[in-house]
């Protein structure tokens, strides 16, 4: 037998517990903390406060409602703390928070029944449920993949409270004559146990939520160090690109000027076309990487609405008239004209007029192209077209590496036409924001068919 005054031990965790909120307050406050699980986690520690008071200020035996209130209040202390430290992911998950609010609520019930018990069986009963509620957590953090280290940790920490427990509630069970506040050493120093994890579960927290704000801070740097690579392998990609078409229309522009008196009519009309090629295709880059820029810095808004997806092909089929006149091509649509998707329209314009551009510029005179229907999914609301051309088609290693940003595929048209290698990269990014994906179906010297699908209804 030691003499252990249990009274004073409530007191002396209630006051604990005020530091332990002064601590998670200055906590919340240098650091800006805005996470549900910091709130939740005071709260039951205020609760804990007021439940630890009214067990040390008891001085005779408890009613069966008195008995009902404090083992409520009591499981669900233990349910919010260990929901705390065992099931944070950053972000507060309200649904798996419900799930597991079943555990202290039946538990809860269960023991309701017994509020008329004597001491020693209420004793087994409240002992053997926490006992259940820290095995159980401890077996989550100890095979459930994705916990951190000091989660882990906790794991072996809870296994061994849940033990002790145990040996409480057995204690109690075999002990008949159990009074209040018990002194027997197989009573008291469990509860000591218990309450010195009482102290240890904040801490633990406090390392955990820093353990997994530097997890986040990792993964961030890795992310924006790989983006800063290959932005900057794109803009070196962009600045090649452009020091060709720059360096022509300089150079068209100086023979045009200083032999302006000597060049034939024949050549002066050459030079002219050349003067207009590259001057297009400059333009066309300068666009796309305006639009790719803008869209990365968040300057273009995702505005969607119900869009008629007939009206943005017949609409860029007019744009590019003259040059499949040039080209003697049939260029020609076939689907319903009402066709309704959910996406942005400036968005969805770029991506089509960029697509049928290729199709012109890889495909031979006299050629055709052919915007397709390809299917509507109402399940998985998509709908889908494809532009189909006849043209020279595309290698298949080169089909998924035209959408990747640090690689740059640029080949020249049938009638010489450069490209950019940014067209599709755009289109991709465009219709990402928009929900929607793209993909390529192409074989050499057979033609392509680039294929784009989009929502069919905001969901």
């Amino acid at each position: 037998m030691i003499d252990i005054d249990v009274k004073t031990l409530f007191i002396f965790t209630a006051a604990a517990n005020i530091f332990i909120i002064s601590l998670f307050a200055t906590y919340i406050k240098l650091y800006k903390v805005k996470n549900p699980i910091i709130y939740i986690f005071m709260l039951s520690r205020i609760i804990g406060i007021i439940f630890l008071i009214m067990l040390s200020l008891r001085k005779s035996e408890p009613t069966p409602i008195g008995i009902i209130i404090n083992t409520t209040i009591n499981l669900f202390i233990v349910f919010y703390e260990i929901y705390c430290i065992s099931f944070i992911e950053r972000k507060f998950d309200s649904k798996h928070f419900k799930r597991f609010l079943l555990i202290p609520v039946f538990f809860s019930i269960a023991i309701s029944f017994f509020s008329t018990s004597t001491i020693s069986e209420r004793m087994t009963v409240v002992s053997l449920s926490v006992s259940i509620i820290y095995a159980f957590t401890a077996y989550i953090l100890l095979t459930e993949k994705g916990k951190t280290k000091i989660q882990f940790l906790t794991g072996y920490i809870l296994a061994l409270a849940s033990l002790s427990l145990l040996m409480r509630a057995i204690s109690a069970f075999f002990k008949v004559d159990v009074i209040v506040y018990s002194t027997n050493f197989m009573l008291v120093i469990p509860l000591i146990f218990f309450l010195i994890l009482n102290l240890v579960i904040p801490l633990l927290l406090i390392f955990i939520l820093k353990e997994k704000d530097n997890e986040i801070i990792e993964k961030d740097n890795q992310k924006l160090s790989e983006l800063n690579k290959s932005k900057n392998k794109f803009f070196s990609i962009i600045a090649h690109d452009l020091r060709g078409p720059l360096g022509g229309l300089h150079q068209i522009g100086e023979l045009l000027w200083l032999n302006k008196n000597k060049i034939s009519d024949e050549k002066r009309e050459k030079l002219t076309k050349a003067l207009y090629q590259n001057s297009k295709n400059t333009f066309n880059l300068l666009d796309n990487l305006l639009k790719w820029a803008s869209a990365n810095a968040g300057l273009i808004s995702y505005e969607p609405s119900k869009l008629n997806l007939h009206e943005v092909v017949f609409n860029n089929i007019c744009l590019f008239n003259s040059q499949v006149k040039l080209k003697n091509m049939t260029l020609s649509w076939d689907f319903e004209e009402k066709l309704f998707v959910f996406a942005d329209s400036d968005m969805i314009d770029t991506v089509i007029r960029n697509i049928i551009s290729n199709a012109i510029k890889f495909t031979p005179n006299g050629g055709k192209i052919e915007i397709v229907l390809d299917k509507i999914d109402e399940a998985n609301n998509t709908c889908t077209i494809a532009v189909v051309d006849n043209g020279i088609g595309m290698a298949k290693e080169s089909q998924l590496k035209v959408f990747e940003i640090d690689t740059t595929i640029s080949t020249l048209g049938t009638n010489e036409e450069s490209g950019t290698g940014l067209g599709l990269k755009l289109c991709k990014e465009f219709l990402t924001i928009n929900k929607g994906t793209i993909w390529i179906e192409s074989n050499e010297n057979r033609g392509t068919s680039v294929f784009i699908s989009l929502p069919i209804k905001n969901i």
